[in-house]
């Protein structure tokens, strides 16, 4: 896979580049994230060519300052340009690569009179230009440091505003930036208000990435994609034949999790909550402290990109490749028949439904109070949503597996393991090991670990960093709270739950985090024995 370093501060830029990328063997990061710092300075200048000229070279002299081996990595920049033909005369383009600050000072109301004021001629140009800072070895071959990709889309700017709502999944067809205002030729609606396959065919942007993708292929650094690349093709080391994986779907507060800690804890089992997934995405779409929910961004994911969760579980279990596995909350029938087509490893799967009556789920809801938010209006509200989503479907499609946990938790497993007392033969019973210390082997270890031992609420980057060091005391590791924010900047991972709170992030463990805090100690401990 080859990684592409975008220099970039916007997010949603990020996402829009992957999703351009997506069909070849391609990860595309951002400069900010990986490597925590400012990837160039944008001068606001009106000429294309010295503004990029300028912003290529100012990008290579950071790079240059930040990377290790600088020549043997590719980065990318890219600028957007708006051509309004109406207002754009004597080679000099309007708004052009000042696009951005341009909306800030402009809304629909002054550019509808200005355009009335010149026949209202409504022809607009939208380009993108994509330069690719090469390697030493393709430089040589080039002649070139870097080599340019250019596109552009021709269409109308809308004669009214409409009432435009940011694209949860697609984040780039928003109400912020021009898509809200351009309609492609041949389109009768803004692009931002296209569904995702009508918006590919005129997103500007497309034929610059193509021609970047065509160039990194012509000189075998990457390659197009045969297969999706995220089928699971797990290695069960000591498992027998027959070892399953459990897929438990269900309601809220009808046992899913407690069914999966009691297969953690007594059969050793990996536990994947699906939602944890489904946050993943929403993080790397929308950041943290989007005003889209989590609920309505859910809603939107899996109309839209169905097997948007299963996708980032099957790679996740690729990363861990050991032991049986029970993922809880895949909320449709698409997901698990998605799963199920996907899924390319050797154990045999089961798919259970656990429920409970409506007034046992709402008791166990309101005291647990996870997040200290449990209302009865909460409960119905994302029960209904489940449902639209098409939970209650999966429920009636699977209700041979149906277990209700109506009575003692102890009468819950006992029917799980009375349904599946021989899908169990094959799996060996799990004696868990309360550790309190044990040393990590890196930063992140470190960070869950810590976190799980303290049942820690949502912390700081500088709260984490003390914790650890306090966890760690008399081992003599220390991390710095610099360390710590690094990790969180590079990436988002399944393993954290985030909020923003008086502008500053904060993370805990999430379900899955809690989970793989288990496994790490468990696998370490297996060293320790031997």
């Amino acid at each position: 896979m080859l990684e592409l370093t975008f220099i970039t501060s916007s997010n949603v830029k990020l996402n829009h580049a992957n999703h351009l990328c997506k069909d070849y063997a391609v990860n595309v990061v951002s400069y900010k994230k990986k490597y925590y710092g400012i990837g160039y300075e944008e001068p606001r200048i009106h000429e294309r060519e010295e503004l990029l000229k300028q912003s290529i070279e100012d990008a290579l002299k950071r790079w240059k300052k930040n990377i290790s081996k600088p020549d043997e990595k590719f980065f990318f920049i890219e600028d957007t340009s708006v051509i309004i033909h109406a207002l754009s005369h004597d080679g000099r383009e309007v708004p052009g690569v000042d696009i951005k600050y341009w909306m800030q000072e402009n809304d629909f109301f002054s550019l509808d009179q200005m355009l009335k004021q010149r026949n209202n001629d409504r022809r607009v140009t939208v380009r993108s230009d994509v330069l690719l800072m090469l390697t030493s070895s393709l430089r040589t071959k080039e002649g070139e440091h870097f080599v340019k990709f250019t596109s552009e889309m021709n269409g109308t700017i809308v004669d009214q505003e409409y009432d435009v709502k940011t694209n949860p999944v697609y984040p780039w067809l928003d109400e912020k930036t021009f898509n809200k205002w351009f309609v492609p030729d041949g389109c009768n609606l803004p692009i931002s208000m296209l569904n995702i396959s009508e918006a590919d065919k005129h997103d500007f942007r497309a034929g610059a990435f193509q021609g970047m993708l065509n160039f990194l292929v012509n000189n075998k650094q990457t390659q197009h994609k045969d297969t999706d690349g995220i089928s699971a093709s797990m290695v069960q080391g000591g498992l027998l034949l027959g070892t399953p994986l459990f897929i438990v779907s269900g309601p809220t507060c009808a046992g899913k999790t407690t069914l999966a800690e009691y297969m953690v804890n007594n059969y050793a089992y990996y536990h994947i909550e699906a939602s944890d997934f489904m946050y993943l995405n929403y993080y790397n779409k929308l950041g943290i402290g989007s005003s889209i929910t989590i609920s309505e961004f859910a809603k939107q994911a899996l109309i839209q990109k169905p097997d948007i969760v299963v996708n980032e579980i099957l790679k996740f279990m690729n990363s861990i490749q050991e032991g049986p596995i029970i993922i809880t909350g895949l909320r449709t029938t698409i997901e698990i028949n998605t799963f199920l087509q996907k899924y390319k490893g050797s154990y045999s799967i089961e798919i259970v439904t656990v429920n409970a009556n409506e007034g046992i789920r709402l008791n166990r809801y309101l005291t647990r109070n996870r997040g200290g938010a449990a209302t009865k209006e909460k409960f119905y509200t994302d029960s209904k949503i489940q449902d639209e989503m098409g939970l209650s479907s999966l429920i009636k499609n699977y209700s041979e597996n149906t277990l209700i946990n109506n009575g003692t938790i102890e009468e819950y497993y006992n029917k799980f393991i009375m349904q599946y007392e021989k899908e169990l033969l094959n799996v060996n019973q799990f004696a868990s090991q309360e550790i309190e210390k044990i040393k990590p082997a890196a930063l992140e270890d470190a960070i869950l670990i810590s976190l799980s031992i303290n049942n820690s609420d949502y912390l700081t980057t500088t709260e984490i960093a003390k914790l650890i060091n306090k966890t760690f005391s008399d081992m003599n590791i220390v991390k710095s709270k610099n360390n710590v924010s690094r990790y969180f900047n590079q990436c988002f991972y399944p393993y954290f739950e985030a909020i923003r709170k008086n502008k500053v992030n904060r993370y805990r463990l999430s379900q899955t985090g809690r989970m793989h805090a288990q496994w790490l100690v468990r696998k370490k401990t297996k060293l320790t024995l031997l």
